[in-house]
């Protein structure tokens, strides 16, 4: 039998890390029941209970530190009974610290849920579902190739691309209008290889990388792409333009897919906008010549939580931290492309 199932199987749980594990039962209670962010941190306070988040393993550490001491007296004379007898009482120690150890990861689970949870609740992501504005939804395979096919964006990596994670959601601007939106990640996959002394063409290394991104739907809005890189587009966006201001000419490149209409589109106060919105950005924004769609991609982790979760050892210290947290890159993005399509 493995020493990891002899471990769970007769495991030893001390009275005062009972009280952990009872904390931790109560946190997956919580997280599943919430309907909002706001119950999960009411339902943390007040608690009622000891609050301790963190094992208490002083004892197991300080067995296996003597179990190893004991063990190691055996190298001074192996041959005699009692360094035999200090191995074998060593090896006990270790072996009963070992089953008696509490390890971080059940709180550190729980932890990760509750922020799940909380940023689902908070931003209203319902992850993995398509937005509501679809009357008949599509295979969830079918629909994400359906959004790559509509921008020229979506064709990186030799190896393999796809959206390991996206989440639909409503954005209300200041006026009370709601936008469809859903919130993805880009992954895609490179492979470098390079010829060996023999002419065989020999992979070297894969490359991973992450881009992190916007569909909103319904958009009036149609055929532009504006790009912070020293890109072009295929043929959806064959039309470069150049705008009367050098600053932003030298910062954007802008492209369109009807010569007429991005110079009626692209007037001096939508190019404004536009310099607003990339002023402290880099990616690209296009707008679906014909879909009514607009796509954002950028390097930014939409996903990234401002405040980590360090040092949590009490239930008081994970309520502040979910109170506090934010995801600021997605709320930034959020009240400027909010604030751009009004």
């Amino acid at each position: 039998m493995p020493l990891d199932t002899v471990r769970q199987s007769i495991h030893i749980r001390r009275k005062k890390n009972e009280r952990v594990f009872s904390n931790i039962t109560r946190l997956w209670e919580i997280g599943r029941k919430a309907q909002s962010h706001q119950d999960i941190l009411d339902a943390l306070h007040p608690w009622n209970a000891p609050i301790v988040l963190k094992f208490e393993n002083v004892l197991p550490l300080f067995l296996a530190a003597t179990g190893v001491f004991f063990i190691l007296i055996l190298w001074v004379n192996p041959a005699n009974i009692w360094t035999q007898v200090s191995c074998f009482c060593g090896l006990m120690m270790v072996f009963w610290a070992y089953i008696s150890y509490e390890d971080k990861a059940p709180i550190h689970e729980v932890i990760q849920f509750l922020e799940q949870q909380s940023m689902a609740k908070k931003y209203q992501l319902a992850s993995h579902q398509q937005p509501q504005h679809i009357s008949i939804p599509l295979q969830p395979v079918l629909f994400i190739a359906h959004l790559k096919r509509l921008f020229p964006v979506f064709n990186q990596g030799s190896i393999s691309n796809h959206f390991p994670y996206y989440a639909s959601t409503i954005w209300t601007d200041e006026n009370e209008q709601q936008h469809q939106v859903m919130i993805f990640q880009y992954h895609y996959v490179n492979e470098v290889r390079v010829r060996d002394k023999n002419g065989n063409d020999v992979k070297v290394k894969e490359i991973h990388k992450d881009l992190w991104g916007v569909f909103i739907f319904d958009i009036a809005i149609q055929g532009l792409a504006v790009t912070t890189g020293n890109k072009t587009f295929d043929h959806s966006y064959r039309f470069p333009w150049h705008t009367s201001d050098i600053q932003t000419n030298q910062k954007l490149n802008i492209f369109g897919s009807d010569e007429m209409q991005t110079a009626k589109l692209l007037t001096p106060a939508f190019v404004l906008k536009l310099a607003d919105f990339f002023e402290q950005r880099q990616g690209d924004l296009m707008f679906h010549p014909t879909r009514s769609t607009l796509c954002f991609l950028g390097p930014l982790n939409l996903f990234k939580i401002s405040t980590q979760a360090k040092n949590i050892q009490d239930i008081s210290t994970l309520r502040g931290h979910l109170r506090t947290f934010k995801l600021p890159y997605l709320e930034r993005l959020q009240d400027d492309l909010t604030h751009f399509l009004k």
